[in-house]
């Protein structure tokens, strides 16, 4: 036990160590640092023209049509393993978000609830960063920071993956809900701060994550996280995720099931409410020789309806559909599907088409839907480097306010705030992604 304790020990610092000096260093001299620790990544510019479209409803401005230097998830990581006797490896990652275009790289604020020095050296690893063990026959189990099963269940299944048109602008996204909203204690409680997104698809800090060999082409991965670890007192908000999924990959088949949930506990005249907020995934692909076809559908449901309203106007800006429900409704759960096809028309080049659609919130029966339109050409120029075209255009109903993705730092601001909602962005896109 003690010699795999040094192990591990030995095995943090030497890929720490190498982190330290990758970016200074050429290929080859960074590979020689250890056999064993891996430097890798992925560069991903795009020049995009992007509208915002025009709003509706109460106080609307014009949207504009502007061009922008993005970067696409673009990273930077160091990996590496040691042997620790009888199948079992120990495994150790560290991957930093890479901004391409402004030189920005990892969070540029500390985690939220945790404003101290070391919260900003933690930050900056703000893509999968862990401490593992790994075994063929047992499978991996990791702890840190990392994506959910949750996520990783229909990654595959987006061929406009981390960029501008990736199915997140709609997908895995919450609207005028969210466990992270302010919670006002009272007879009933109330919610403030009605905007704010809560959303699945992501990654989460401080998770302990499971991940099974496959049998037979089934695997299953399952996650723990605490979401409220620097709450110190009984008054303060104590919340935590669990996230599986089921996969099943066979020849050109695949398939998934999925399941996520966030809960909040919070004392509420000295007794414990929890409420939650929690979606279910189905997903499906298959390979019809140079046709790639994907599916997927995702149900959500919260319990942030209430009793109090925060603002029943609906040509109001603050307009929170929440208000007037009965105390844990449904208040912005709904259901999304996504289709996608991608078509190699030769060894280098295909062609590629998807369209999502995010229906009706549960607190509205109409005016909350949304639906995105994508098109795109790939070439490839080698195994690691990629060009290409899109163009994507999101519509929105007129009280909502979807974005494109975030995905790409052009999502940041893609969609005009002003009114009730209703602005439809869209944005015409060139690229390049290298991986290494």
């Amino acid at each position: 036990m003690q010699n795999n304790i040094i192990r591990l020990s030995g095995l943090w610092r030497i890929t720490m160590g190498a982190l330290a000096v990758a970016l200074t260093l050429p290929g080859p001299a960074v590979a020689a640092l250890n056999n064993n620790v891996t430097v890798y990544g992925q560069a991903n510019v795009s020049y995009d023209t992007i509208n915002t479209g025009t709003a509706d409803g109460f106080n609307t401005a014009q949207g504009i049509t502007s061009s922008r230097l993005s970067s696409n998830s673009s990273y930077i990581g160091l990996k590496g393993f040691s042997g620790l006797g009888s199948g079992w490896k120990a495994l150790v990652q560290a991957e930093v978000t890479l901004g391409t275009d402004t030189g920005a790289s990892g969070c540029q604020v500390p985690d939220a609830g945790t404003p101290t020095k070391s919260s900003r050296w933690k930050c900056f690893f703000d893509r999968n960063t862990y401490l593992g063990l790994s075994s063929a026959d047992f499978g991996t189990l990791l702890a840190g920071r990392h994506d959910t099963p949750y996520k990783m269940s229909t990654r595959r299944l987006d061929i406009f993956a981390d960029g501008i048109a990736d199915n997140r602008s709609l997908m895995g996204t919450t609207i005028l809900g969210g466990a992270n909203r302010v919670w006002i204690p009272g007879n009933p409680p109330v919610y403030s701060n009605p905007q704010v997104t809560e959303t699945f698809d992501g990654r989460l800090s401080n998770q302990i994550l499971y991940m099974s060999p496959r049998f037979g082409g089934f695997s299953v991965s399952v996650g723990y996280s605490n979401l409220t670890e620097s709450s110190t007192y009984d008054t303060q908000p104590r919340g935590s995720a669990v996230s599986a999924a089921g996969m099943y990959e066979e020849g050109p088949v695949y398939a998934t099931i999925a399941y996520e949930d966030h809960s909040t506990t919070q004392k509420n005249n000295n007794v414990d409410q929890t409420t939650t907020i929690k979606a279910t995934k189905l997903g499906l692909g298959y390979k019809l020789g140079v046709m790639d076809v994907g599916f997927a559908y995702e149900k959500s449901r919260d319990e942030f309806g209430n009793l109090d309203p925060y603002d029943p106007d609906p040509n109001s800006a603050t307009y929170n559909p929440c208000g007037g429900l009965v105390l844990g409704a449904n208040c912005s759960g709904h259901g999304t599907m996504y289709f996608s096809a991608k078509f190699h028309f030769t060894n280098d080049d295909s062609i590629k088409i998807a369209y999502t659609k995010a229906g009706q919130v549960g607190a509205a029966n109409t005016n909350t839907s949304a639906l995105q339109f994508a098109l795109g050409l790939d070439h490839d120029f080698n195994e690691r480097t990629t060009g290409y075209f899109l163009y994507t255009s999101l519509k929105n109903d007129k009280l909502v306010r979807y974005g494109l993705s975030t995905a790409s730092s052009s999502g940041d601001n893609s969609v005009n705030p002003s009114g009730t909602g209703g602005a439809s962005p869209s944005v015409l896109s060139i690229g390049v992604r290298h991986s290494f």
